[in-house]
């Protein structure tokens, strides 16, 4: 009786959740949208992530009535804690009103006025002394995926799905989950002499394979990341590894091109973005190397009394 009880209950809060105009049936709605299916895999699971703390908090609430007042209230400063998770649900939000608005006509914009923390520092490159230390670690499994995605410069979930097969003639062939945009990136050799070393076997499909051998998760990853980094001053996230590899390689002196063939870019002012914390100093100091270089080879032009070509 008491487990029929419960049925009953959840029953009524499942329908309760899809009556028309609330809040949780517009999350049905929108789950079940082109909009949601067009978002790539990876994005679906932190959207639902988010999603469901926010069912909780808002099931049953008419669209009508929510507020930027309780939004604040409720999201924002409720969070204030963990400010990457509000801006999120705060993002995920203004998609919803945005969703909403083209089919429920005089809704106001639950999310005016709201300002986001924007405090990005789990998506930050993460620093040296964090790096060195993560490429160090005793735990063979977790150094292995700090180098994959610090060294092919790929999204987590992309990380993740990469197969030992794919692993051929110097290279790493990805085709990238978010964009569908196929990427062949050459072994550095870092992470050559490591996967040389990695255990395998003949079940394990996955560069990171769980101990059932399938694919190591981009949410354990996080975890790991997190785990690891916080234990040294603040979180981080393997998101951060690939804005460490952009600026590695515009540090190297890539061109743009040579960055986005490795990292998969499409967008130059994305990739500007992801490479805005590469070292000014660095930069500046090969810039004066090849403006050096350049005036010494027009001296010695010069002076063997040949134009310069």
């Amino acid at each position: 009786m008491r487990k029929l009880a419960h049925y009953q209950r959840v029953t009524a809060r499942i329908a309760e959740h899809k009556r028309e105009g609330t809040f949780g049936a517009l999350v049905t709605t929108y789950r079940g949208s082109r909009d949601y299916e067009r978002l790539s895999a990876n994005t679906r699971i932190s959207y639902d992530r988010y999603l469901d703390r926010l069912v909780v908090a808002y099931a049953d609430a008419p669209l009508v009535e929510m507020t930027p007042e309780d939004i604040q209230v409720r999201v924002m400063d409720a969070n204030s804690d963990t400010p990457a998770a509000a801006d999120m649900m705060l993002t995920i939000l203004r998609v919803l009103y945005k969703f909403a608005l083209k089919r429920r006509r005089g809704l106001e914009d639950w999310t005016a006025g709201i300002e986001p923390y924007g405090n990005k520092t789990e998506r930050e490159p993460w620093p040296l002394h964090m790096l060195d230390a993560a490429k160090a670690s005793d735990d063979p499994l977790f150094r292995l995926a700090v180098k994959l995605a610090l060294y092919t410069g790929q999204r987590p979930g992309d990380v993740c799905n990469m197969t030992w097969n794919a692993v051929q003639g110097g290279y790493i062939r990805v085709r990238q989950q978010k964009t569908g945009t196929p990427v062949e990136i050459a072994m550095h050799t870092e992470l050559a002499a490591e996967l040389a070393t990695a255990k395998r076997s003949d079940r394990h499909l996955f560069i990171l394979s769980n101990r059932q051998g399938g694919p190591l998760t981009s949410k354990v990853l996080l975890k790991w990341c997190q785990a690891f980094t916080r234990k040294l001053g603040r979180n981080y996230s393997p998101h951060g590894l690939r804005k460490n590899a952009t600026n590695e390689l515009f540090e190297a002196g890539c061109t743009a091109a040579e960055v986005a063939a490795i990292t998969g870019h499409k967008s130059l002012s994305m990739l500007e973005h992801y490479g805005k914390a590469r070292s000014q100093p660095k930069l500046a100091a090969r810039a004066i190397g090849k403006w050096t270089e350049t005036e010494q080879e027009r001296e010695n032009h010069k002076a063997n009394g040949k134009p310069r070509q």
